[in-house]
């Protein structure tokens, strides 16, 4: 019987991060995973090209050298042990389930906000704080888009909830109101 890919990442995630957490080394590795996310991110053919045949394992074991070289023990020792598996295609998943962790430990919550100009820093910081009241948070971390088609206002998304204070949205309302 296999596992499916997110149960398998998730059963990295949780040892990894319970390993940092007893050892202190919580944020660092936070940090290094980030890191190392961005560089699968910025390489989006690196994950299929270490699990692929592609490369002769000489090739796979140089970059994953590279990927390792500033890296911790742990953080060194996670990506050979995923690499000696073959699922370097879910590394990025690992590092996102470990970020769920750390995020929850750490009351941080991920917002994705769409506004239809850029917000000026007064509002940036009075949309955090009333994200931070609403959702308990310790921490928000806005991820903004401009969308000149909401017309004003703004649309939350966060926690799985989507808050929508857009003027594009009321006016549909009303358009529904008028049309009954």
């Amino acid at each position: 019987m296999s596992l499916d890919l997110r149960t398998v990442a998730d059963r990295y995630a949780k040892a990894v991060f319970e390993l940092a957490s007893e050892q202190g080394q919580l944020d660092a590795v936070h940090e290094e995973l980030t890191s190392i996310k961005a560089v699968f991110e910025a390489n989006p053919n690196l994950a299929k090209m270490l699990t692929g045949v592609k490369l002769s394992l000489d090739q796979k074991k140089s970059l994953i050298e590279a990927l390792k070289s500033d890296a911790s023990q742990l953080v060194s020792n996670l990506i050979q042990m995923v690499f000696d598996y073959g699922r370097m295609n879910i590394m990025v998943v690992i590092i996102d389930e470990f970020e769920r962790r750390y995020d929850q430990q750490n009351k941080r919550v991920h917002a994705d906000v769409v506004t239809a100009v850029q917000l000026d820093e007064p509002r940036r910081a009075q949309l955090r704080q009333n994200l931070l009241t609403r959702y308990g948070a310790k921490e928000i971390v806005l991820h903004e888009t401009v969308d000149e088609s909401i017309l004003g206002g703004v649309i939350v998304t966060a926690e799985h909830k989507t808050l929508d204070g857009s003027l594009k949205s009321k006016i549909e309302q009303i358009r529904r109101l008028l049309i009954k």
